[in-house]
């Protein structure tokens, strides 16, 4: 069933494929096209009773089963009585991007409480979790930030730019569906898909003009309301020495950390990095990693593997695991993906692919970091190129003008209706 391009009709129980085309134009946001299930268990069992199967003889049994009936929770709905909006509702709704929800208001009153509520805000933010597409900005300025949708008519942001911010920022991390910000002086989290914004306090520490943080996010049954932390790596003056000082949004404030890294052959951080699973990742000038393991605040170092004169790579999330992408253009369309995944870097897989004839030849390429994905994501040009190993498939989409040249910066962003707190 394609739910973007149907709609429900109340009066019929049933799905009306001919809707118009303007049929979410009361929807308040105007997106741009560029861009736990409750469970209901009931049981009952019959205790042997003294005196054998006689006494059951005279039971009424239609009384008591009508005595039941009578005391159902009345806003418990049982699997017998639901229909196929009901199941739709809360067996679909929580798995579909920010964009198929906020369209899906406009089916009914019910519905649009329902998806305006917190709950299925909740629910959708752990159980929605594809990449929904690519912030970019350029990394000199990055003042004007952009988005490219991976699915135009499921996935997208009503304002790219985040105008809905007080004043104009740089786009420096991305985490499950929420953005962290730098203004001129200031750091802002939000979520461009509802618009929700929290500002953060003052941190005690200079992070620079391009600081190297990472925004730390995991939806989870234990995270319902919805805690994050900001993690900044950040050098000692003078000294080859990484300190850390972490904002914790449970209380509001910021802290250093009394552990530092000294093993870096160079400790210039390459701007933001990549959270998953508990431990924050900084792609370093030296062709290493810094790992920061958010909970115990402990360093390591990983070290990458050498990309041949030419290559580009990335620091990914791959079916689940840390995983570094090297692409480099044999000749013409056709390329060497190297994948490399775990601590230990090792080689996991190797392939040549052919992009397609549809792709001018052009020098201009590099690797993009994904996230909950099993894709390889390469920008060609002005074109995105999703290569699918198991499947050995490839797709593309073209970005919109602005979106080409080396030394911008892409942020994976996942289509999330989490609320900030």
């Amino acid at each position: 069933m394609e739910f973007s391009e149907a709609g429900y009709d109340i009066a019929t129980d049933k799905w009306d494929n001919n809707i118009p085309d303007n049929w979410d134009d009361n929807i308040p946001d105007k997106w741009d096209d560029n861009i736990l299930d409750t469970f209901k268990v009931f049981s009952s069992a019959t205790k042997p009773q003294k005196g054998g199967l006689h006494l059951f003889a005279d039971y009424d049994f239609t009384a008591t089963y009508q005595m039941e009936e009578e005391k159902f929770p009345a806003h418990v709905m049982r699997k017998e009585d639901m229909k196929l909006k009901d199941v739709v509702k809360e067996h679909v709704l929580p798995f579909l991007p920010a964009k198929s929800l906020m369209k899906f208001r406009a089916v009914s009153k019910e519905w649009d409480k329902w998806i305006g509520g917190p709950l299925l805000a909740f629910q959708q933010s752990f159980l929605c979790q594809s990449l929904s597409g690519y912030f970019y900005r350029d990394s000199k300025m990055g003042w004007d930030p952009r988005f490219i949708s991976l699915d135009h008519s499921a996935s997208g942001v009503p304002n790219p730019a985040l105008h809905f911010l007080p004043e104009k920022v740089k786009i420096l991390s991305s985490c499950n569906g929420l953005l962290l910000c730098q203004g001129w002086d200031k750091y802002y989290v939000c979520n461009p898909a509802t618009q929700d914004w929290k500002i953060l306090p003052l941190p005690q520490y200079y992070h620079g003009a391009e600081p190297a943080v990472v925004l730390a996010f995991e939806p989870s049954l234990r995270n319902i309301e919805v805690y994050y932390h900001v993690i900044c790596a950040f050098p000692l003056l003078g000294q080859p020495i990484i300190g850390f000082e972490i904002y914790s949004s449970e209380s509001n404030s910021w802290k250093c950390s009394s552990t530092y890294c000294t093993e870096l052959e160079n400790s210039s951080l390459v701007g933001g990095g990549l959270y998953m699973k508990g431990v924050a990742y900084y792609e370093a000038a030296s062709n290493e990693v810094l790992a920061f393991v958010v909970r115990d605040e402990l360093p390591a170092i990983i070290y990458l593997p050498t990309i041949p004169i030419g290559g580009h790579g990335s620091l990914t999330q791959m079916e689940g695991e840390l995983c570094y992408i090297t692409a480099y253009n044999e000749s013409g369309n056709v390329f060497l993906i190297d994948i490399y995944q775990g601590v230990e870097m090792s080689l996991k897989r190797s392939v040549s692919i052919n992009l397609g004839p549809n792709r001018s030849y052009t020098l201009e390429y590099e690797v993009l970091p994904c996230v909950n994905s099993d894709a390889v994501v390469i920008r060609v040009g002005s074109f995105i190129y999703l290569y699918h190993p198991r499947e050995q498939k490839v797709e593309r989409t073209m970005m919109s003008s602005g979106g080409t040249g080396l030394g911008r910066k892409f942020l994976p962003y996942i289509n999330s209706l989490v609320t900030l707190h």
